[in-house]
């Protein structure tokens, strides 16, 4: 199974983007979804979801399941601890496993990379922009030349 992990951010569009590109440039289409979404972006979640649903419907994928993790934004310990643990529950289950790194707070990332790190998860991806005029916008509206969709695991650790 295919599993994907990604957070709730400053931007929704961010996630969306984020995993559009990794349903289009990597084919990584997931059986399980986890998002991981703290108090005070809760709100965005439905949106999230829903968004999520429609790109995977069309990409073929239908009813995967999207689980929805509260984690606290300030507790870095306790967000840690709850991403480790998924990844531990999925990598033991032997699920290939994607982490997007793209639209979390610093602090939560850097807890999710260390826990990334000890499974050996199988993709990092991150979608990061040369130009951000246009941030807030649909993936195909922003310039593809801007954009840059990296799998730091296997260009940083080989």
């Amino acid at each position: 199974m295919k599993i994907y992990i990604t957070m709730t951010g400053m931007s929704r569009w961010a996630e969306i983007n984020s995993f559009w590109a990794a349903l289009r440039h990597h084919e990584y289409i997931p059986d399980k979804i986890y998002l991981f979404e703290t108090e005070r972006r809760a709100g965005d979640a439905a949106e999230l979801i829903e968004c999520f649903k429609l790109l995977l419907a069309e990409y073929g994928a239908k009813n995967t399941p999207i689980v929805e993790v509260q984690i606290v934004e300030g507790d870095f310990t306790l967000s840690g601890r709850k991403v480790f643990e998924v990844l531990e529950k999925e990598k033991a289950l032997g699920n290939e496993i994607a982490i997007d790194i793209t639209p979390g707070r610093r602090a939560v990332i850097s807890s999710a990379l260390m826990a990334a790190w000890k499974h050996e998860i199988d993709h990092i991806f991150y979608l990061y922009l040369d130009d951000f005029r246009r941030p807030d916008n649909p993936y195909p509206m922003i310039p593809f030349h801007f954009q840059h969709f990296v799998d730091l695991k296997k260009e940083v650790w080989r």
